[in-house]
């Protein structure tokens, strides 16, 4: 796992999770606790899995995540937005997530020292969210139509307005980079914290952008533009902390991504 260091235009020295898929909590941990951040930002993609089938709640199912979670809350201030992954949490789930100490942001902001926090949820997230509410199914976890897992769904972006007006250095939490170009891009926010294309899975140096470039992300297709690093000096694409699929990472490890203060604030 890779300690990556940026500094920005940012007041508050933070760590970036994301993608850490139930995975271990100890070297995450044990990181944080050497690097000291002020804050703590989860940007999504914290628990693995499609909806549980044996009974349990969904977060049951993923003690690590919820070690990760209570470790970093005790570290610092402890900030989540909802990835695609916990498209299915429901307020159970939520009940234990924010049990740990952690700040849960669905679709919506918070401030801390002077710094205005936001969570943009992943579309899947609020569409099933939605698709539940109206669900006549008595089951915890009711199968989604297909309309809920849908890339086509924008995310709720109505609440973004506010956010903007409030007073302050602005962080968003948005798993999906992808969303960045369609519809933030103009937004008047300063730091936008993504995950969820690993990386595009095989990393290489391409002499063309002057840059590594990964081969395949999710909402981007082949050969993706936003996999790993910092892009318009404002949208940082954290690689990921663990590896779902059959395919192996290439010229790729996971990542922790820690965002340095600007000297003098």
């Amino acid at each position: 796992m890779d300690e990556t260091y940026f500094d920005l235009n940012c007041p508050l020295d933070l760590a970036l999770l994301a993608d850490f898929h139930n995975s271990d909590p100890v070297p995450v941990l044990e990181s944080l606790k050497n690097n000291k951040p002020d804050i703590i930002t989860i940007a999504g993609d914290f628990v693995f899995g499609d909806r549980p089938r044996t009974g349990r709640l969904k977060i049951e199912e993923n003690p690590n995540a919820v070690e990760l979670l209570s470790g970093c809350s005790r570290i610092a201030p402890t900030f989540i937005s909802p990835g695609n992954h916990e498209y299915t949490l429901i307020k159970a789930d939520l009940k234990v997530i924010r049990r740990t100490g952690v700040t849960f942001l669905d679709n919506q902001w918070t401030e801390y020292k002077n710094t205005v926090i936001g969570g943009l949820s992943s579309a899947f997230f609020t569409a099933y969210k939605a698709f539940r509410a109206n669900c006549p199914s008595k089951e915890l976890y009711p199968k989604p139509d297909n309309t809920v897992r849908s890339r086509s769904i924008p995310p709720d972006m109505a609440w973004l307005d506010g956010f903007e007006q409030q007073p302050g250095y602005h962080i968003l939490l948005c798993h999906h980079p992808e969303y960045y170009p369609k519809y933030l891009k103009n937004r008047k926010i300063d730091l936008i914290l993504s995950g969820h294309c690993h990386g595009g899975q095989w990393q290489f140096y391409s002499p063309i952008h002057h840059r590594m470039r990964g081969v395949y992300a999710p909402g981007q297709g082949l050969f993706p533009e936003l996999t790993s690093g910092v892009y318009d000096n404002r949208l940082v694409v954290s690689r990921g902390l663990a590896n779902t699929t059959f395919v192996p990472r290439f010229n790729n490890p996971t990542e922790i991504i820690y965002i340095r203060k600007s000297s003098g604030k």
